[in-house]
């Protein structure tokens, strides 16, 4: 029998279900920007991220530097190409695309590059681009009054790769110009490096973003259509 899912019709059969779900969801991924009130879903853009921590160590660079306040602006114009549906691991795992993510805060950096002394602070901006995720839903039960038990999304979690990635820190060195274009150059050069040591706490926000969502979608739907 099919149930609804963002306004389409969805049926049980696995296959069929992924493709619904995918076109669903994608349905509403543009409306969290602003948020969905209707549904209790507050806006969901730009994500904060309080503060992240990332050490370099490799060869002449020694490096350690920390990004408070990070606002992260593009979650939004994702797209979810594929859905695979298993019920009988109670999983959904979708790919997804972001065409681009952009983050702005404020920086503090400090350490050592061929035993010259590295220091600026200031605001700082980056840019991630062709994003490729995977986010993995496992899905369990929640108890309803009428005893129909609601399909639930007990664990998401994200896993992405970068295609690309720049960042430019305003005043380095005290705002030398010349010596602050070459890090920045010296950054950009080794910017998988960097997304990378960004990696973890970038997951955790899409996660965040992605979670109510789930929460919501999932949530309106009856447990026994989709568990086996």
């Amino acid at each position: 029998m099919p149930f609804t899912v963002g306004g389409f019709m969805c049926p049980r059969d696995e296959e069929a279900l992924a493709d619904c779900l995918r076109d669903g969801l994608n349905v509403y991924i543009p409306e969290l920007a602003t948020g969905l009130p209707e549904y209790g879903i507050p806006p969901c853009e730009p994500l904060l991220i309080p503060a992240l921590t990332i050490q370099q160590s490799a060869g002449p660079i020694s490096i350690t530097s920390t990004y408070t306040n990070v606002s992260v602006r593009g979650p939004a114009s994702m797209r979810i190409t594929n859905v695979v549906v298993d019920t009988s691991k109670h999983e959904v795992i979708a790919k997804l695309y972001i065409p681009e993510l952009r983050l702005k805060g404020h920086y503090a950096l400090s350490g050592k590059l061929l035993m010259l002394p590295v220091d600026g602070d200031g605001p700082f901006e980056a840019k991630y681009g062709d994003i490729d995720a995977v986010v993995t839903i496992t899905l369990g039960r929640a108890h309803r009054e009428n005893g129909v038990d609601a399909l639930a999304c007990d664990r998401l979690d994200v896993k992405f790769n970068v295609g690309s990635a720049t960042m430019k820190l305003d005043n380095m060195f005290g705002g030398d110009n010349e010596l602050g274009n070459a890090m920045n150059m010296l950054l950009n050069e080794n910017w998988q490096k960097l997304a990378k040591e960004l990696q973890g706490p970038m997951e955790e926000a899409l996660r965040d973003f992605l979670k109510p969502l789930a929460d919501h979608a999932f949530g309106t739907l009856d447990a026994d259509d989709i568990l086996s």
